[in-house]
């Protein structure tokens, strides 16, 4: 038993130090990568170069990029596009693909699951297969962590441009009437706006710069967004450009609706509210206020059937 307690405390030790490791010299790690490919870039990576490289990058990085190719692989086509959307909406803050995401997550998996065994072990809990269950359970709980909090940041990000876009619209659309064409008013917008939504109008600009199509870039923006209202804003204005309309016209209209549709939600949100306030207030204020009122009342009865007794 104590030989399984230092093994399961040296391995949860290994899995932190190269996790907390690999976090910290991401960065350092990243710029090495990219000069390495630069040298690289004549011929062949030679032995010496390669063993001049750091440990995570000579076997901690291509063990997870194989391992996360492994479990891409094996996961069905449906889980891998809903995951992929999930990770363009939360604007990708990991730098990480679907294989990538499936290795942080067993990655997370692995780490909870020896450090919850060492430490149910050390609290000295009995049965070993209740420890081994618990362990289990938490290490699923891990494994599905980066998950979780990669739906909490796109539902973020999505509720921030949900936010933001009737300002940027009302600045749209008074850039376009005072005579700016309809790219510099978009750079006009991402430059007074920061956000998330400014992020998204400076790659599509610059995805035109580069050679694609204002409708190509725009249509990009719908797919790493996923908001409802930005997608028929921009179909509005894919339309008005593929008919020959006025653009200051359809901006005026798609600027009012986004304004009632905000509007619209608030209102909604303000009629959920006392049914929201209505378990906290029934839980925490009820009981008190009972406690006040008749409180009194009951000490005064209990005292009249003492005195009658």
């Amino acid at each position: 038993m104590e030989l399984l307690l230092m093994l399961l405390v040296f391995l949860t030790t290994v899995t932190l130090v190269i996790i907390l490791g690999g976090v910290w010299f991401t960065g350092r790690q990243q710029v090495k990568g990219r000069l390495q490919e630069i040298r690289n870039m004549g011929g062949d990576v030679q032995q010496e170069e390669v063993m001049l490289l750091p440990f995570g990058e000579r076997v901690i990085k291509p063990w997870l990029n194989n391992t996360g190719i492994a479990l891409g692989n094996l996961t069905p086509g449906e889980i891998r596009s809903r995951v992929e959307k999930q990770i363009a909406y939360s604007g990708n803050p990991w730098k990480v693909n679907f294989n990538g995401l499936l290795a942080m997550q067993l990655m997370a998996g692995v780490a909870v699951f020896l450090f919850s065994t060492a430490l149910l072990a050390l609290l000295q809990v009995e049965g070993g297969g209740r420890i081994l269950f618990l362990a289990i359970l938490l290490g699923a709980m891990g494994f599905s962590l980066p998950l979780v909090i990669l739906n909490s940041k796109a539902e973020a990000r999505k509720k921030e441009i949900q936010k933001n876009l009737p300002d940027m619209m009302d600045l749209l659309l008074v850039s376009v009437e005072a005579g700016l064409s309809f790219d510099m008013s978009l750079k006009k917008v991402a430059d007074k706006m920061p956000g998330a939504l400014s992020l998204e109008l400076s790659r599509a600009l610059d995805e035109m710069r580069m050679g694609s199509t204002r409708e190509e870039a725009l249509r990009g923006i719908i797919k790493r967004t996923g908001v409802a209202d930005l997608s028929s804003f921009i179909s509005a204005i894919i339309q008005a450009e593929q008919l020959g309309s006025n653009i200051a016209n359809t901006l005026r209209v798609q600027a009012a609706t986004i304004r009632q549709k905000r509007r619209q939600r608030i209102e909604e949100n303000a009629m959920k509210a006392p049914i929201k306030m209505l378990f906290p207030l029934l839980i925490f204020v009820f009981p008190a206020l009972f406690v006040v009122i008749l409180g009194p009342a009951a000490i005064r009865i209990f005292q009249m059937f003492q005195e009658m007794m």
